[in-house]
């Protein structure tokens, strides 16, 4: 998907955000702050993946304010809403993959640009697909060897952890993270201080920091797993936005909440609704 007329917003938004939040002097802060902006500035025009001048204008960011993680404090404030919640949404649904997929999308209702009273009513609100190839997706699975889970926000970690397991009793299953920090994403150091390394059997990471997938920085051995699995089931607006642009890709399964309006667009469905289907 490529950027639509609201991504340069948006992404402006998310660039001052990114400079707000991170520990560093004020000099640096206006540095970085001035190339995440001519990162946007440069790539906008030539109609790039909005997720890859997201990925490069945080990077540039990071490195000039000298903080590896500006969204620590968010990861650690959404992982607490999150683990209080998770309780609460699981007993709403049943055990089954229909119940897991659904306890799984409410964890995408995270989003920094929300406040936690929002995120938290979202989660308590029923849930229904607008889009729905549960159905389809389960009967995939009889055929499965091997499926990758593309995780996303790293408080969807609890409400992931259900569906990977029941996955895993059909087709080796890897739990797929990022590899070093970017925005609010899911790495190693939040799914370890979740206390979730031990119950999933396989996870792995892209090696990468930039929202959603760019088979050109990832290395030869995610790679290959990539291409190998059967299926895909992919978390989240950034690998909506990123995997259909991946030639040779398998099957994927989108299991999102369309938050933003050119990607409720694109999936032809109203802002804010949930969709399980394959793209």
């Amino acid at each position: 998907m490529r950027t639509a007329e609201e991504c340069y917003g948006c992404l402006e938004k998310l660039i001052l955000k990114t400079v707000s939040l991170a520990r560093t002097d004020k000099e640096r802060r206006e540095k970085a702050r001035l190339a995440g902006l001519a990162v946007l500035e440069r790539d906008y025009p030539k109609g790039r993946i909005p997720t890859q001048i997201a990925g490069e204008a945080q990077r540039v960011i990071r490195e000039i304010a000298g903080d590896t993680d500006p969204f620590r404090q968010v990861k650690a404030q959404e992982m607490e809403l999150a683990a209080r919640m998770i309780p609460l949404v699981r007993r709403r649904f049943s055990g089954d993959l229909p119940g897991l997929l659904k306890v799984a999308v409410l964890g995408n209702a995270v989003d920094f640009f929300k406040d936690s009273d929002t995120v938290a009513a979202e989660m308590m609100a029923p849930v229904e697909f607008y889009l729905d190839q549960t159905a389809e997706f389960i009967k995939r699975l009889a055929d499965c060897r091997r499926i990758l889970y593309l995780a996303d926000n790293a408080s969807e970690c609890y409400f992931d952890l259900g569906l990977v397991q029941e996955l895993e009793k059909y087709a080796e299953t890897y739990y797929t993270i990022k590899g070093s920090a970017v925005q609010n994403d899911l790495t190693m150091f939040e799914l370890d201080q979740a206390g979730l390394t031990g119950k999933m059997k396989n996870i792995v990471t892209t090696e990468t920091d930039t929202p959603g997938l760019d088979m050109e920085l990832v290395p030869a051995g995610f790679s290959e797993l990539f291409y190998g699995v059967d299926l895909i089931l992919a978390k989240g607006m950034g690998y909506y936005e990123t995997l259909p642009e991946i030639e040779g890709r398998p099957p994927v399964f989108h299991v999102l909440m369309a938050k933003c309006a050119p990607v409720a667009r694109s999936l032809g469905v109203p802002q804010n609704s949930y969709v399980a289907t394959f793209c």
